[in-house]
């Protein structure tokens, strides 16, 4: 099968990212099959893309006439059953637990055509743990967005041990047809490329506020005004190359002894997790979100991201 054989694409699972996907695929041009163990899951995936496409349109993203084609598109379902029975393409996105997910596999292997594809949404699942759990892990692979996934373009596709070549290049070329940009890893490896490297900076940045070298917010600030707008422009092996690779050793044989090197979460970390302080949901984490300070953060990093999507689509398009 090829990316011309693709014809319907059901996604599983209508949490924090199944609704972006399915917008994703619906905008693409594909009918998109819905389902949700909970109702109400699916209905509240629907106002999501809804709203979703009204952005859209206030930033001039998509037209009212493609808006309204991507929701006629969209059909929740009631089983999985009936979602998947002609499906071409299913991206499982369901929750991020082994078990859960050798257990969809399964209804999914049962339900769906002999030549469907499953992608899996997992953030750094080994595919080989669940791909399996099918009659088919020839065609189950890794296809992991980046959330919000209607907004951010890349894709990790990652192999299994058992997954085929062709497996490998359909997702591919859907993922690229309808917008997304992926990279594939030439193995498994836990947390993928990306959640690899944001946990790498994840830990060296609790580790500073854990010494009391800096604030939070100074920490943030550092990456924001420096790393972060640069890396949007040229990675980290860019910046090496350009730089000047001499000298990124030699740094590298005195600052590596020093690095934060944890094993585990910072007492630092463990402690405000300990005291409920769980971030935005809370109103506290490493920063206080009172008095409508999430919204804002979010609204900003939205929109940002929203700007990004446009010299992405102006790039396509030229």
């Amino acid at each position: 099968m090829n990316v011309t054989d693709v014809r319907k694409v059901a996604v599983v699972g209508m949490g924090l990212m199944g609704h972006g996907i399915a917008q994703v695929f619906a905008l693409g041009g594909y009918p998109v099959a819905m389902y949700d163990v909970s109702p109400e899951r699916c209905q509240q995936a629907m106002a999501g893309i809804r709203a979703n496409l009204r952005l859209f349109q206030e930033k001039e993203l998509v037209s009212a006439a493609e808006a309204e084609a991507a929701l006629a598109r969209l059909r929740p379902c009631g089983t999985l059953a009936d979602a998947a029975k002609d499906a071409d393409f299913v991206m499982e996105v369901v929750f991020e637990e082994i078990e859960v997910k050798k257990a969809v596999m399964r209804q999914l292997d049962a339900a769906a055509p002999a030549h469907t594809v499953f992608a899996s949404n997992t953030s750094g699942l080994d595919v080989n743990a669940f791909g399996p759990a099918t009659s088919r892990p020839d065609k189950v692979v890794v296809a992991h967005f980046w959330n919000p996934p209607h907004i951010l373009p890349l894709v990790e596709v990652v192999k299994g041990e058992q997954t085929a070549p062709e497996t490998v290049q359909l997702t591919v070329d859907i993922l690229r047809k309808v917008g997304k940009y992926p990279v594939v890893l030439k193995r498994h490896i836990a947390g993928f490329i990306g959640n690899r490297l944001q946990y790498a900076m994840f830990r060296e940045a609790v580790g500073l506020v854990q010494k009391g070298i800096a604030t939070p917010e100074d920490v943030d600030m550092v990456v924001k005004l420096s790393l972060g707008r640069r890396y949007t422009t040229v990675g980290p092996l860019e910046t090496a190359d350009i730089n000047g690779l001499a000298l990124f050793h030699q740094i590298s044989k005195y600052l590596y002894l020093d690095l934060d090197d944890s094993k585990g979460p910072h007492p630092v970390h463990t402690k405000l997790v300990e005291e409920g302080a769980n971030g935005v949901k809370a109103g506290r984490g490493f920063h206080d979100w009172s008095g409508g300070k999430a919204e804002a953060a979010i609204k900003r990093r939205d929109e940002e991201l929203i700007r990004w999507f446009k010299v992405d689509q102006a790039a396509r398009k030229g």
